[in-house]
C-alpha cells in the first residue's frame, strides 16, 4: 500500500514538461557558461553539477533574449556553436529556432547525418512523443612517458533521449584498451578515475570499462533520478575536495529541486562498493576456488544552495556513510544525517561515517573576477574546542582577460588534513572502490594550482597549467587517531611537481585532437607508494583524437 502511494505521488508530482537529460561535465559548454558568469552576463548554480541539458538550454536562452549585448566576437560564434548542439532544448523552452537551421540539408538523409541546425548525429528522432539522439565514441591517444610509449584507446556510444513531457533517460558507455609499459595500474595517485572492473592482460596492458545511465522523472522546477552517474558538489578547478569523479560513479537515487531562482536543492542515496569481505558468505566451491560477497555500504548525501544576490552564493550540506544495512531515514532528503545516525547507532562508536561541508562563490562582474571555496569537516565535535578536527579546503580565484584578451587565469589552494576521508571501521572510508569521493590527492597533502588558458578561436585554446603536490604518510588503521605525532604532512613525504602545456581544438561539436608536453619532478621517501618510472624528471609528450566524450 506505501509503495502506491509513492508512486502515486510521484507521478501526480511530475506531469509537466521537464525531459532531463544529463550532460557530461567535461564538455566545453561548462567551461563556456562559467566564463560568462565570472563576466556577469548569466547566474549561474555551478556548485551543483552535473547540470541537465534543458537547463544549459534556458542559459543559452538568456544570452540570446540579451541579443548577445557585450559579448566578444569569438564568444558570439561560441554561443552559435552551442545553440546548434541544444537547438531541440531551446524549441522546447519556446525559442524560435528556424532562422538557426542550416542554409543546406544535402548531408541529411531523414534521421541520419547532420541535422537541420548543421550538428551531425549517428541517428536522431524527434517528435510529440520520444525523441532519441544517438552518436558513437572513438578514441585514440599515444604518448610517450619517461621513455617509453602509451597507447589508450577506447570506444563506445552515447545515447539520449525522452518520452512524452516528463520521462527521459540517457547512457554513456565506454570500453577501453592502454598498453604500454608506463601504464596506470591502480590511478592511486592522478586525477583520473579509478577502476572497477579491471582486466589485467600482462603487466603493460589492461582493459576496463565505464559505463553512466540515468532514467529521469521531471516538471519544471524538479526531477527524480534512478541512475548510476557522477555528483559534483562544490567548486575545484583541479580536483573536488566534497564531490567529484575520482572514484567511479555508483548506482543512487537523487532528487533535484529548484522552486525559486535563487534555491537550489540537491539530495542522492547511493549504493557503494565496501572492498570489504563479507566472512559470512566465504564459500568453498567444489569445483574449486571460493566466492565471497562484499559488506553492503551506503552514501547519502545533501546540498542546500542559497543565491544571496546575483553574484554570491553559499552552499551548505552533509553526508555519512554507513554499511551492513540498508536504513530507510537515510531516504528522507532533508534529514539531518547526522542524528539520524545517532537514533540508530548507540553507543556513538558503532556509529557511521558523518561529515559536513559548505562552498561558496563570489563573482566581481566589474573586474571580471570570481572567488571560490570548498570546507569540508569529516570530524566534528562541538562538545570541546580542543577535540581534534579532521578539515579540509580549497580556495581559488579566475579572472577573465587579464590584461590579454580571451584568456583565463585561475589560482587554486587545496590543503586536506590528516585523517579526512578516513574512518575506523574499514567500510565506512568516504570512498568508492577504494577511491576517495573527494578531491584526488587524498588526505595528509595540500595542492597548489596556476593555470592560463588563451583562446586563439571557436574551439581552439591553448593551456599552460602548473601543479605542486605535497603528501605525507597514510594514517595508520592500527594506531590510535590523532595521536601528537599525526600533524600535517606527517611521515614520509611525497612532492610531485609538473608543468604543463595543452592544445585542444574541437573542429565540430565533439570532434577533438589535443596535443600536449608534460615537464614533471616527482620525488617519494616510501619506496613502496610511487612506481619507480614516475619517479625523478620526467619529459611526456602526446596527442590524442577523440570524437563523442
Amino acid at each position: 500500500m506505501i509503495k502506491k502511494i509513492i508512486l502515486i505521488s510521484i507521478a501526480i508530482t511530475f506531469t509537466f514538461i521537464g525531459q532531463v537529460n544529463y550532460e557530461p561535465v567535461n564538455k566545453g559548454v561548462y567551461e563556456y557558461l562559467n566564463r560568462l558568469s565570472v563576466e556577469g552576463f548569466l547566474t549561474l548554480h555551478d556548485e551543483i553539477k552535473p547540470f541537465t541539458r534543458i537547463y544549459i538550454a534556458s542559459k543559452l536562452k538568456e544570452l540570446l533574449d540579451k541579443r548577445e549585448e557585450g559579448l566578444s566576437l569569438l564568444e558570439k560564434e561560441e554561443l552559435r556553436f552551442y545553440i546548434r548542439d541544444f537547438a531541440v532544448e531551446l524549441g522546447r523552452l519556446g525559442k524560435n529556432m528556424k532562422k538557426y537551421e542550416a542554409t543546406s540539408d544535402f548531408l541529411f538523409f531523414d534521421h541520419f547525418g547532420v541535422d537541420k541546425y548543421g550538428k551531425y548525429n549517428l541517428f536522431e528522432w524527434e517528435d510529440s512523443q520520444f525523441s532519441l539522439v544517438v552518436n558513437p565514441i572513438l578514441g585514440h591517444s599515444y604518448s610517450h612517458i619517461a621513455s617509453s610509449a602509451l597507447s589508450h584507446r577506447w570506444n563506445g556510444a552515447t545515447i539520449h533521449g525522452s518520452i512524452g513531457g516528463s520521462v527521459a533517460f540517457d547512457l554513456i558507455f565506454l570500453d577501453n584498451l592502454e598498453t604500454g609499459k608506463t601504464v596506470d595500474l591502480t590511478r592511486r595517485f592522478t586525477k583520473k578515475t579509478g577502476y572497477t572492473f579491471l582486466k589485467l592482460n600482462s603487466a603493460t596492458s589492461l582493459e576496463y570499462d565505464e559505463v553512466n545511465a540515468n532514467v529521469t522523472v521531471s516538471n519544471t522546477w524538479g526531477s527524480i533520478t534512478v541512475g548510476k552517474d557522477f555528483n559534483y558538489y562544490g567548486d575545484g578547478m583541479n580536483g573536488n575536495l566534497i564531490l567529484g569523479d575520482k572514484a567511479p560513479s555508483f548506482p543512487q537515487i537523487k532528487i533535484e529541486v529548484s522552486p525559486v531562482d535563487w534555491f537550489k536543492f540537491s539530495y542522492m542515496h547511493g549504493w557503494l562498493n565496501s572492498q570489504v569481505i563479507d566472512s559470512s558468505t566465504i564459500r568453498i566451491n567444489t569445483s574449486g576456488g571460493e566466492t565471497f560477497l562484499h559488506v553492503p555500504k551506503y552514501i547519502a548525501a545533501h546540498m542546500f544552495s542559497f543565491t544571496l544576490t546575483k553574484n554570491i552564493n553559499l552552499s551548505i550540506g552533509e553526508s555519512v556513510i554507513y554499511s551492513d544495512r540498508f536504513q530507510p531515514i537515510y531516504l528522507i532528503p532533508v534529514m539531518f544525517f547526522r542524528l539520524a545516525d545517532h537514533y540508530l547507532t548507540v553507543p556513538d562508536n558503532a556509529a557511521g561515517n558523518a561529515q559536513i561541508y559548505s562552498s561558496f562563490w563570489y563573482k566581481i562582474p566589474q573586474f571580471k573576477t570570481k572567488f571560490y571555496g570548498d570546507l569540508f569537516i569529516d570530524e566534528l565535535s562541538l562538545e570541546k574546542s580542543s577535540n581534534p578536527q579532521a578539515i579540509g579546503y580549497t580556495i581559488g580565484v579566475e579572472t577573465i582577460n587579464p590584461l590579454i584578451k580571451e584568456s583565463e587565469v585561475v589560482f587554486e589552494y587545496t590543503k586536506i588534513e590528516p585523517f579526512v576521508y578516513f574512518h575506523r571501521d574499514d567500510a565506512q572510508f568516504y570512498s568508492n572502490y577504494n577511491y576517495q569521493l573527494g578531491h584526488w590527492i587524498g588526505s595528509n597533502g595540500d595542492q597548489l594550482f596556476a593555470s592560463f588558458k588563451k583562446r586563439i578561436l571557436r574551439g581552439f585554446d591553448v593551456k599552460l597549467a602548473f601543479t605542486y603536490v605535497r603528501k605525507g604518510s597514510a594514517e595508520s588503521k592500527t594506531a590510535p587517531r590523532y595521536l601528537k605525532s599525526d600533524t600535517f604532512l606527517h611521515g614520509l613525504r611525497k612532492t610531485y611537481k609538473d608543468l604543463s602545456i595543452e592544445a585542444k581544438y574541437e573542429l565540430i561539436h565533439d570532434l577533438i585532437g589535443k596535443v600536449y608536453y608534460q615537464y614533471s619532478y616527482v620525488t617519494d621517501e616510501d619506496v613502496t607508494r610511487t612506481p619507480a618510472w614516475q619517479l625523478g624528471v620526467n619529459h611526456s609528450f602526446g596527442v590524442s583524437l577523440q570524437y563523442g566524450i
